[in-house]
């Protein structure tokens, strides 16, 4: 008797400490994207503007809160600098292509002017810093390069009117 109440308290024991399914978590998608991703924690945006212009305006001044956040904020020792700024950079660029798409902006809204808009407002502070985060120092980039990856994640946007921007 004493050994069968020994194995079941032991049963009982053991499965009050486990959660079956536990050991395979599950992934959580939010708005389409991957909480792995950062679809679920990070900053996401409803965009307000119904202009090419307006979103590109808006487009800047969000991620430009974002990208000052990550340069000037403590780093993160679970995902680098870089990590940071591309997950950024895409999730604002995903929220904003839902909106394009909703309003049946996206032929006439392409990546060169798009960014003619969007460029005056990225802030000193995301042109003199950002570079240095795009790979992390390694090697060390500029502001200029940072656009230039900026735009490569934007040709989402464009829809076949213009040549892919470099």
């Amino acid at each position: 008797m004493t050994r069968i109440v020994t194995i079941v308290a032991v049963l009982v024991l053991g499965a009050s400490c486990t959660n079956p399914g536990s050991s395979f978590p599950s992934q959580t998608v939010c708005d389409g994207i991957s909480s792995d991703a950062g679809g679920c924690t990070a900053e996401r945006h409803s965009f307000a503007a119904t202009t090419c212009d307006g979103l590109a305006r808006e487009w800047a001044t969000v991620l430009d809160r974002q990208v000052v956040t990550i340069v000037n904020g403590p780093p993160d020792p679970g995902r680098a600098v870089s990590v940071r700024l591309k997950s950024a950079v895409s999730i604002v660029t995903i929220d904003l292509n839902t909106k394009l798409r909703a309003l049946d902006l996206a032929a006439d809204c392409d990546v060169p002017k798009f960014m003619d808009a969007a460029q005056p407002g990225f802030s000193a502070d995301v042109r003199a810093k950002v570079g240095a985060g795009l790979y992390d120092g390694d090697p060390v980039a500029t502001y200029e390069d940072w656009l230039a990856d900026v735009k490569r994640t934007l040709a989402i946007i464009d829809d076949g009117e213009s040549p892919p921007p470099t």
